[in-house]
């Protein structure tokens, strides 16, 4: 049996492999507007001290999203600028980001984004009400647009769960709605589960506890 480092393990019968999911321990914060977009990130340390700004690693904009993927590595995507982009960054394992990655899906803005399974990393949803998703492989290639995937809309939240899935939730289309989809460990999403809490959009997500 093969065993991957260490951390919360879990057993895939199909091939037989214990997967053990990686702890990261650092972050990056990217993007943005102060007014007018900027190009700049901060890392984040493993005892959460922000560094001072890296300036001019892509193209400016604000509204896009970013998860992990890769085990150890950052992937931010999409946003807007003066319009839609359709753009990815890739983040090194050492906090190293890399120049645009152009084409990468439908442009769009407030969309989400969250890991799922061992290594891979999932963008989703968008203005203006995009039903759509693009997978992320574990070497940062976005994949084509799968659409018709729950109900579009934008200003959602996403976050991983369960050691390898992930789920989207709330946002708007011109109303804010209460909707999850989850999203399996292979990347499926599921249709809409409605009514779960207050209705809203710009909100946040992050997974948390071991247990």
């Amino acid at each position: 049996m093969q065993v991957k480092t260490l951390s919360t393990s879990r057993y895939n019968s199909t091939n037989a492999v214990t997967y053990v999911q990686p702890k990261t321990t650092k972050a990056i914060f990217g993007y943005g507007s102060t007014g007018a977009v900027v190009s700049m990130t901060n890392l984040v340390s493993n005892t959460g001290v922000v560094a001072t700004d890296t300036t001019g690693v892509g193209t400016a904009r604000f509204y896009l999203a970013a998860a992990g993927y890769g085990t150890d590595k950052a992937i931010f995507g999409y946003g807007y600028t003066t319009t839609l982009v359709s753009m990815t960054n890739l983040v090194s394992n050492t906090g190293v980001v890399a120049t645009d990655t152009t084409g990468v899906g439908t442009a769009r803005w407030g969309l989400a984004a969250a890991e799922y399974g061992t290594d891979t990393a999932i963008f989703g949803y968008g203005f203006t009400s995009k039903s759509m998703t693009n997978l992320v492989s574990n070497t940062g290639v976005v994949a084509t647009d799968t659409t018709g995937v729950g109900t579009g809309r934008y200003g959602l939240a996403a976050a991983r769960y369960g050691t390898d899935k992930a789920i989207f939730g709330y946002g708007s289309y011109g109303v804010n709605v209460s909707v999850t989809n989850l999203v399996s460990n292979t990347g499926v999403v599921s249709t809409d589960t409605t009514g779960v809490g207050t209705a809203r959009n710009g909100l946040a997500a992050a997974g948390y506890s071991t247990t």
